[in-house]
C-alpha cells in the first residue's frame, strides 16, 4: 500500500491590520494549486474568513480565540477533517490570528506525518513596523512573530518613501538578522510555493519559551446592530473610541447607501470601502469585531460610543 505524500502546510501571520487577508486572496486568486485555508481570528465572529474570495478548495473558520496559545480540539479536529480529504488538496494555508505567534501553529507540521511544513510567512506593514517593534502594547507580540518566520513580506510598499521602506527592513532585521524580506505590491504577488523552507527533521519541533498568554494580554469586543451609521457621525465615533482598542473590523451600512461597507481600523487610521468578496455572511447587519489591549474599557462603553453614530434601524 503506497502511504500518499505528506501535504504542504503553509502558515500565514502578521500584526493586526498588516493585510494578511489581502494577500490570502490574490494568493488563490494567483495560485495554481487547490487549497484548504483555515483563518483563525481573534474575534467572536471571523469576520476574515468570510472576506476569503471563492477558491478552487475550502476555507473553514477559527474564531473566538488564539490558536497558538491553545492547540486545542477545535482547530484538531478540523485539520484532521481536512487530512481525511486525501487528493482533495495540494496545500494547507493557515492564516493566524493578528495576535497570533504562527510558528506555535506551524510545529504541528513538525509531529503530523501526514503534513510538511512548508513555510511561514510574517507580513509587515512598512508604514508602521519600524514602531510597532518596540510599541508598548504589540511590541513583544511583533517580535514574536518574526522570531522563527521564514520570511518577512513588506506590505503597503506604496504608503511610504524609499527611506521609511529602509527604516522597515531594518527596523525587522534588528528583530531577526537573518530574515529574507521581500515586498508585496499590486503588481508582483509572490506564489505559496516560494515560501518553501529547508525540510526539518520529523518529530523534532525548536523549544519555545513560555510566550504571550493573548486571552490574558488582550481582550475582544463585537459589536451588532440591525440598522446603519450616518457617515459623519460614524467618522466623529471612530475617533472617540480609546487608544486600547487596536483594532475594529467587519461590514456595515451606511445610511443611503446601497451596498454594504467594510469598515477597518488599525490604531487611528480608518477605511470605509465595498467589500470585493460576495459571500453570503456579508449582510445588512453592523457586525464589528474588535481587538484591544487587556485594559480596553467595557463593551457597554464602546457600544455607547458606536450607537451615538446609528440613525433609524433598517425596515423588515
Amino acid at each position: 500500500m503506497t502511504q500518499s505524500a505528506p501535504i504542504p502546510l503553509t502558515v500565514i501571520g502578521g500584526v493586526l491590520g498588516a493585510g494578511k487577508t489581502t494577500l490570502l486572496n490574490r494568493l488563490l486568486a494567483s495560485g495554481r494549486t487547490r487549497c484548504a485555508v483555515l483563518v483563525n481570528d481573534f474575534g467572536e465572529v471571523n469576520i476574515d474568513a468570510a472576506l476569503i474570495k471563492s477558491h478552487d478548495g475550502t476555507t473553514m473558520s477559527l474564531a473566538n480565540g488564539c490558536v497558538c496559545c491553545s492547540i486545542g480540539s477545535g482547530f484538531l479536529d478540523t485539520l484532521g477533517r481536512l487530512l481525511d480529504e486525501t487528493g482533495r488538496f495540494d496545500r494547507i494555508v493557515i492564516e493566524a490570528s493578528g495576535v497570533g505567534d504562527p510558528w506555535r501553529i506551524a510545529e504541528i507540521a513538525l509531529v503530523e506525518p501526514a503534513l510538511r511544513l512548508d513555510g511561514v510567512v510574517v507580513l509587515a506593514d512598512a508604514s508602521r513596523i519600524a514602531t510597532l517593534v518596540d510599541d508598548r502594547q504589540v511590541g513583544e507580540t511583533v517580535r514574536n512573530q518574526f522570531a522563527r518566520c521564514d520570511v518577512a513580506l513588506l506590505s503597503k510598499r506604496d504608503l511610504v518613501t524609499d527611506t521609511q521602506l529602509e527604516a522597515a527592513r531594518a527596523a525587522i532585521h534588528l528583530v531577526r538578522p537573518d530574515v529574507r524580506i521581500e515586498l508585496v505590491s499590486p503588481d508582483a504577488v509572490p506564489d505559496l510555493a516560494m515560501f518553501g523552507c529547508r525540510p526539518a527533521a520529523r518529530f523534532r519541533a525548536d523549544p519555545v519559551g513560555e510566550g504571550i498568554d493573548h486571552e490574558a494580554e488582550f481582550r475582544r469586543w463585537t459589536y451588532r446592530r440591525n440598522g446603519s451609521f450616518d457617515r459623519n457621525r460614524l467618522a466623529a465615533a471612530v475617533g472617540a473610541l480609546p487608544p486600547q482598542l487596536l483594532r475594529l473590523k467587519g461590514p456595515c451600512r451606511i445610511d443611503g447607501e446601497v451596498q454594504p461597507q467594510i469598515l477597518q481600523m488599525v490604531s487611528r487610521s480608518w477605511t470605509l470601502l465595498p467589500p470585493d468578496v460576495s459571500n453570503e455572511q456579508i449582510t445588512d447587519a453592523i457586525t464589528l469585531v474588535g481587538v484591544g489591549t487587556a485594559d480596553l474599557p467595557a463593551d457597554g462603553e464602546l457600544d455607547a460610543i458606536l450607537d451615538g453614530a446609528l440613525v433609524a434601524p433598517l425596515a423588515a
